[in-house]
């Protein structure tokens, strides 16, 4: 029963969320704003949602929300190492893992809140314009998902991230704020990669479940490449799409 509440529970968060994010994305569409601008309106909605509390905890000078986060953090840490000690796991590569998850996952709640509200803003545009556009032609069709590209000024971002990791000390506040600027830089060249194989899956006529299969696969075994991809796109512009007076940029 308590399962099934929780489930209950995520799947209204992630409705609010959406809901959220698509009123956002309908207004701004029904204004003639670009997608672009429409999807950035949908996630600054999630952001403010979510952001509040720390900046009214930050306001009154307080830290209830950070630590309301850190625990939740904890007891999923707890639950993980003692599934992993019961799979034999030795304590050292135990203590390295939830290192890892503290450093990339907990240290880097801002850069994934941006990179989750990115992509709730992308997900709330295509409902929004699928349906929309059946009932009135003030909401266009979406944009096809393969036309969309990441502007090239982003990979100084990247750059940043990648420059400041290599000078921050171990452990410092550079070093978080680079992890930061990597994580969220590195989640939208992922993006990038996608939208590059979703050209190629059209080109090459995939079927709609080949093409869903070839994205789990993608996932599981060359994650890494997809982003690569995503990356090396800036220079080899894989779908010649990089003009001047194109709008299919995110």
């Amino acid at each position: 029963m308590d399962i099934l509440l929780s489930l209950l529970f995520k799947l209204a968060t992630v409705l609010v969320f959406l809901g959220l994010a698509s009123l956002s994305v309908y207004w701004a569409l029904l204004r003639n704003l670009r997608p672009t601008l429409a999807i950035l309106m949908g996630a600054g909605m999630i952001l403010i949602y979510i952001g509040f509390p720390f900046v009214t905890d930050w306001v009154g000078h307080k830290t209830d929300t950070w630590v309301e986060l850190q625990q939740s953090f904890e007891q999923i840490c707890q639950d993980k190492a003692k599934s992993m000690t019961d799979e034999k796991m030795a304590p050292a590569d135990i203590a390295a893992i939830l290192d890892l998850l503290k450093k990339y996952f907990l240290f880097c709640f801002p850069a994934w809140l941006i990179a989750g509200s990115l992509f709730t803003g992308f997900l709330a545009y295509y409902l929004v314009s699928s349906v929309g556009s059946r009932f009135t032609m003030r909401i266009p069709p979406p944009q096809p998902f393969w036309q969309w590209v990441v502007p090239e000024p982003l990979v100084f971002g990247l750059i940043l991230g990648g420059g400041l990791k290599l000078l921050a000390g171990e452990n410092s506040h550079l070093e978080i704020v680079a992890d930061n600027l990597l994580v969220l830089f590195l989640a939208l060249y992922t993006f990038a990669g996608l939208t590059i194989t979703s050209y190629y899956f059209k080109k090459w006529r995939f079927s709609w479940l080949l093409r869903l299969l070839s994205y789990v696969l993608l996932f599981e075994l060359t994650f890494n490449a997809v982003c690569i991809l995503g990356v090396m796109d800036i220079w080899l512009d894989f779908r010649k799409l990089k003009k001047p007076t194109t709008e299919s940029t995110l």
